[in-house]
């Protein structure tokens, strides 16, 4: 079977033929992606104070500066939570997508090395290095590792 109708099944149904650790290894990526789209959805500073470590910005001229960056990330968060219901959607009824979803899973993640490239933040915006910043790499491995599991066909 190609590597294409292996991400994009003719068939869309439940029924997965990868390895089982592929499948299983989801699990934490949708507890991961639920908490995350949560916080940045429904928290008061949209997480990055609290878990992303992001230094508050000075008021500047009586206009808090805070309050608009935490309505973007908050926004971040509306369209992560949107992407989370379509993941666990896909996930408990159409398992064949289980390797686009990881696929899904190592674009989201190199998107956030070239979004860190085009507008990098020094350690100045940091009181301390944020967990998603130290995890990226360990994640991106685990992703490319759970996507070649979920492409080993199991007949």
């Amino acid at each position: 079977m190609k590597l294409i109708n292996k991400i994009f099944p003719e068939i869309i149904n439940n029924n997965f033929r990868g390895s089982k650790i592929a499948l299983y290894g989801f699990y934490p990526i949708i507890a991961i992606v639920i908490f995350r789209s949560l916080t940045h959805f429904l928290s008061d500073s949209a997480g990055l104070v609290s878990i992303g470590n992001i230094n508050i910005l000075p008021i500047i001229n009586d206009i808090d500066p805070n309050n608009l960056v935490y309505l973007f990330a908050s926004l971040w968060g509306a369209s992560q939570l949107i992407l989370t219901l379509l993941i666990i959607i896909i996930f408990f009824r159409y398992k064949s997508l289980v390797p686009l979803l990881w696929i899904i899973l190592i674009i989201d993640i190199l998107f956030r090395f070239i979004s860190g490239g085009l507008h990098p933040l020094t350690d100045e915006y940091y009181s301390t290095v944020p967990p998603g910043k130290l995890l990226q790499v360990p994640l991106l491995i685990y992703g490319l590792i759970m996507f070649l599991l979920s492409i080993k066909q199991y007949d």
